[in-house]
Formats: structure tokens, sequence, C-alpha cells
């Protein structure tokens, strides 16, 4: 049991470790009696001018640090707090004169998160410290969970407002099925929902303020669950189910009181979600791009500089499909960190695997665990970047693997079977995973793809980001035909597109455009005086291709 309800700076370094980098460390875990911002201490002359005055603070020191001397100075003048909070790239300014075992110890703020959301959060964190009940020292949910699970023999999930799982822990073999699709899923099933609704359950577990039971039925086991309040805002519930053998008197006594304990852990859980996502989608970014540094992110997302890493990029998932994308790809790749970056919406993942794989290996054993566990009504596309063996190296395979994604992308509108990663949901054995499995339908499948995949259209994709710096002149012979289409509401752009897709086979490029060959020829001359270029011309049909190329790609 905990000793003492009061905030420790080792507690706060563990609560803050996803959003303030420690620059300094001290071996003296002192109790932490205020939060405070350097702006109002400075209209405190006694405050200042006093260490004792300032012992057990916590400072947000918000001026900028632009040197050693400074950074030396702003200790000197804050000395005997426990801590202070600097602005984001203080790091730079650490050196020989600056102690790293002294008090105050510094805590670098992550640009991810405002000075406003830093005083809320820590302020509430030394709030909630001060009035949890005397428990058995938890950090997160999981480890709340798996207390209580310890203490009770029975299963217990976490959830939010929304019956979204936020932990769980199991002590015994035996899950029931609904437990065992909430947890898959990580939500309760809508079905689930729908018949606690009718029944009337859910709405007296929102309203009551104890632990409400529902007896076993069935195969379905006894549950009590309990809802978690803060001044009357529901936060979440805990969900206890459990076999005969569970006294259900001792399993209320510990709700009670675990509800008591979990509502700072809950607290914090849910106003912390917001800008720790946003600080881990920044940092993921500062390591795909390529920052010359990585200290920072590297050190929030707990990631060595070097390693095996390799990178995924996913095309944009459906909302309601990408929790369970998360959930499964975590699975296959226990230390992947996931996060949207830049404005295209696809999802990063990037990969920190004990031993260097292949990027074909890589591909299968996603697209084999993602197979398994989506839906196949919808197409999931994916590209592999190179294995790479530093973490300044990243970016090359993020690179590489956006590329790889727009190239499957583009073969898959252009209608070519994709030879690597492609195959039928639940229709793939375990020696049918390598390179060389096709699928006819399209919609059915998680397909991925590495470089050497989509060789080709990668090259293309290449030229045409290269041709880009020849200026607006090499797409104008596109752009002439697109204006031409929307004013008259052609088609001359997608007939040139189509004709050079089939190489100049004009009896299969009027099928595909469902048009008779006529047509096709007239269209032809009707491209050559717009743009002046002729597909019969060797240069002419060159630079119409190119042009179609760079238009498509500055679109896309």
């Amino acid at each position: 049991m905990s000793e003492t309800n009061a905030l420790r700076v080792s507690r706060l370094l563990q609560e803050t470790a996803g959003f303030l980098l420690p620059l300094t460390q001290t071996e003296i875990d002192v109790e932490v009696t205020r939060i405070e911002l350097d702006l109002d201490l400075r209209s405190s002359a006694a405050a200042l001018g006093s260490p004792a005055g300032l012992a057990g603070a916590v400072v947000l020191v918000t001026e900028a640090v632009d040197s050693v001397a400074g950074l030396n100075a702003i200790r000197s003048r804050f000395a005997g707090a426990a801590a202070l909070i600097v602005p984001p790239g203080t790091h730079t300014h650490l050196g020989e004169g600056t102690s790293a075992s002294a008090l105050p110890i510094l805590l670098e703020r992550s640009t991810g998160v405002t000075w406003s959301e830093v005083l809320v959060h820590l302020r509430q964190l030394n709030e909630g410290a001060a009035s949890a009940l005397a428990w058995p020292d938890v950090d997160d949910l999981s480890a709340l969970a798996a207390v209580i699970a310890e203490m009770t023999g029975a299963s217990i999930t976490i959830e939010d407002p929304a019956s979204r799982v936020l932990a769980h822990s199991n002590l015994g073999d035996e899950i029931d099925d609904i437990r065992r699709e909430t947890i898959l899923s990580g939500a309760i099933p809508q079905w689930r929902i729908a018949e606690l609704e009718e029944s009337g359950f859910l709405d007296v577990v929102r309203r009551s303020t104890d632990v409400v039971e529902r007896r076993a039925a069935g195969a379905s086991p006894a549950r009590s669950v309990i809802a978690l309040r803060s001044e009357g805002e529901l936060l979440g519930t805990i969900w206890a189910a459990y076999p005969d053998s569970v006294d259900p008197a001792s399993l209320r006594d510990v709700l009670r009181d675990a509800a008591r304990a979990a509502l700072p852990v809950m607290l914090r859980t849910l106003r912390r979600s917001p800008f720790e996502k946003r600080i881990r989608r920044e940092a993921l970014g500062s390591i795909l791009g390529g920052s010359p540094d990585l200290g920072p992110a590297a050190t929030l997302l707990a990631l060595p500089f070097s390693g095996h890493y390799a990178t995924l990029a996913f095309a944009e998932v459906a909302p309601d499909r990408e929790p369970v994308l998360r959930f499964h790809l975590r699975a296959a790749f226990a230390d992947a960190v996931l996060a949207h970056v830049g404005s295209d919406g696809h999802l990063a993942v990037l990969v920190h695997m004990s031993e260097g794989m292949e990027a074909a290996d890589i591909r299968s054993h996603v697209a084999s665990a993602l197979q398994r566990s989506l839906s196949p009504s919808q197409p999931l596309h994916f590209g592999v970047g190179v294995g790479v063996e530093r973490l300044d190296l990243v970016h090359r395979s993020w690179t590489e693997a956006v590329y790889v994604l727009d190239a499957l992308l583009t073969r898959s509108k252009s209608g070519a079977t994709t030879s690597a990663g492609s195959m039928p949901a639940g229709n793939q054995s375990a020696g049918n995973e390598s390179a060389g499995a096709t699928c006819a339908d399209d919609q059915s499948m998680v397909r991925g793809a590495t470089a050497e995949d989509v060789a080709a259209e990668l090259v293309g994709l290449e030229a045409a980001d290269a041709l880009r710096s020849v200026g607006p002149r090499i797409t104008e012979p596109a752009r002439l035909l697109a204006e031409h289409d929307a004013k008259h509401q052609g088609q001359l752009l997608e007939t040139l597109r189509v004709y050079f897709a089939t190489v100049g086979n004009s009896a299969e490029a009027s099928r595909r455009l469902h048009v008779h060959t006529n047509s096709l020829r007239h269209r032809l001359s009707r491209i050559e005086e717009i743009t002046g270029l002729s597909t019969a011309d060797r240069s002419g049909r060159l630079w119409l291709e190119l042009a179609v190329l760079v238009f498509d790609r500055e679109r896309a």
C-alpha cells in the first residue's frame, strides 16, 4: 500500500514521460508541493529571494533559453525548486557548467503540448495524488485492472463512456465469447450494447453510484460493474466477469475501493490522451522526416539509436476500422509506433524489430495477421519500406514506403494484377504467403507491396517527381486537355491515359473506353489539334506521356 498520497518527483517523471523530456536527473525524490508559472513568481520577490520558499515547487519557465549561461542563470534564480519545466530546444544549451545531478531537475516541454496543457495536467496530477485512496501503487489503467483481477479472481475490463476498452486483465484460462470479442475488437460488440440498452441494464449502471450486478446466464458468467464518476460526470466503468468460486460480496467491496482509486488514473488517462497523441505524432513525424535532432523524439518514443527498423505506409483507413487495425499491428509488432503524419491521410507505422527482416517478409507477416482479423468488405493497401539499422536512416525507409504505397494504388486504379501480398482474406495457407499469390477480386484483399513488387510503377512516380522541377511547361499539354474537358465535358485526357496504358493498342483502348475505334481516332486527332503534339511522332508522344504522368502526380 502507498504510505503517502503526496506526489513525488519520481511519480511526476513517470506520469509526464510522454510530453516532458528529462534533461537532468537526481536521486533525491522530493515531494511536490505546488505547481507554479514563472510569471506568477516574478511578482513575488520574497519567493524568488528564498530557496526555502520554492521547496517542492515545480516551476514552468516560459522565458526562452538561448545560451548555457542563460540556462544556468534560470537554475540559480529558481534554486530550491523541485523541478523546472523549460521551453522546447533547451537541451541544445546543456553545457559543461550544467550540473546533471542536482535540484532543480530540468524537464523540457514538447512542442506538441502547450504551456496551458502542461499546467492543467500537472495541477490535476498533484490534486489527484492528494485525494487518492490508499491502494497498491499503479501507473496506469492496465496495472489497475491487473491488481483488481489478482485481488478478486475475476476477469476485469475498464471501459470509457462509449464502451471502448481502455484496459483489461484475465487470470483464468476460460474467457466467454462476449468478453473475447470485446477484447479483440477493443469495444463491447454493438449487438451486446443494444441488448443491454433494451434490458435497461446500461441505464441502471450509468445512474448508479454503487456496484450493479448481472446474474450468470447459460455460458455467460455473472458480471458486476461500477461506474466511475467525478463531480457527477461519468468517466467510465469497471466490469468484472467471475465464476462461481468468486464471492460476490468480497468482489463488491474491492470494486468500490477500486472505483475510488481509479479516479485519478482515469482522469489522467482521459485528460492526457488528446495531447499525448499529438506529441507522439509529432515525434514520429520528426523521425520519418529526417530531423537532424532526433534526441527528443527518440527519448519520448523510447527508441534506441541503433536497431533494426522498417516502416509501413497505409492508405487512408475508415475511422471504424482503424482501432482494430492498430490493435492487430501492435500484436504483429509489439514495439510498433503508429500515427497519422503529413496531409495525405497515410497511417505511418514504425517497426522496431529484435532481428532484421526483409521487406518481403514484413509484408507477408503483416498481410497474414490482418487478413485473419479484418473484414474483407473493404480493400486495405500498404507499402513496406526498406529495413535500416539506425534511427537517423528511418526517413529513407519511410520515403520508400510512401512511394511503394502510391505505386500500389496506381497499379490498382489501372486494373493491373498485383503479384505480391494480395490474397483473399481467409483463403491463405501457410505455404502461400510469398510473392506470386494473386486474386481477381481486389475488394476482398489486404494488399501489401515492397519496392521490388511495384518496381515499374515506382520508377514512374520517382521520374514524375523529378520532372516536376522542370517547371510548368512539362505539364502544359495535359493542362490544355484538362481545361478543354472541363469546358466541353469531354474525355480527351482520360482517352490519352487509357491509350498509353494499353501501349497504343487501339482495339484494347477502344474497349476500355467503350467507344468505337473510329471515335478513338477522332479523339486522338482532337488531342493533336489542341496540343500540337501527335501520338504518332516519337518526340510528341514522349512529351504527351510525360505531361500526363507529371500532371496526375501533381493532382495526387
